[in-house]
């Protein structure tokens, strides 16, 4: 690799991650090009140059973040070998990559909100590769008989929706006087809503 192809690479990574950051916290009509150039140092010339437009940079940044997500859930559930195994590896695994990286809870928060009118699709693709990872169990589990039959979104959304605005709410909660006391940790969290969604599909012998 050049010396120049080096410090290009090294200029769209920094682009990205800023961007990255003001998409999650603004959203894609708040973030602003002028903005985005004061906050990394490099021009907007330079940042059309490696993206294209707004709408192209927002799609990389996207997809690098849900690809991330995913990449790890369905790395995590690969080894496991009974149905209960990979579905808490599911659902763990989800919520651990999505605590670690929250701008991708608070984008798709944000995306929902909205109707998704600016994700890209190449993003959401990504959430379609958890839905078909998380539907291949629930049909094992099916057949296996080992659990009732239901529709894949709907766990899915349970997952998804729930750990996701845990996750995004956690700011707000730590502002309300009480919440302290009522508030219970992300591995806590994880775990009963594994234990719901288990203890809810589970088949029960008669």
């Amino acid at each position: 690799m050049s010396e120049i192809t080096k410090k290009s690479s090294k200029t769209a990574a920094l682009i990205q991650e800023a961007a990255t950051n003001m998409f999650a916290t603004y959203g894609f009509d708040g973030t602003i090009m002028d903005e985005l150039a004061a906050k990394t140092g490099v021009n907007k010339a330079s940042i059309y140059y490696h993206f294209g437009s707004k709408q192209g940079l927002y799609e990389a940044c996207m997809t690098t973040l849900f690809s991330g997500v995913a990449n790890q859930v369905l790395a995590a559930i690969a080894p496991q070998d009974s149905v209960f195994d990979q579905l808490s590896a599911f659902i763990a695994a989800f919520s651990q990559a999505a605590y670690k990286s929250p701008n991708m809870p608070a984008v798709l928060m944000r995306e929902m909100a909205s109707s998704g009118k600016n994700m890209p699709k190449s993003a959401r693709q990504q959430m379609q590769r958890l839905l078909f990872g998380l539907k291949t169990i629930l049909e094992e589990g099916e057949r296996k008989g080992l659990l009732k039959p239901i529709q894949p979104l709907t766990v899915h959304m349970m997952i998804v929706g729930s750990l996701s605005l845990y996750i995004v709410s956690e700011p707000l909660r730590r502002g309300i006087a009480d919440a302290p006391q009522a508030d219970i940790s992300v591995a806590e969290m994880t775990e009963e809503v594994s234990n719901l969604i288990q203890n809810g599909l589970k088949v029960t012998e008669k």
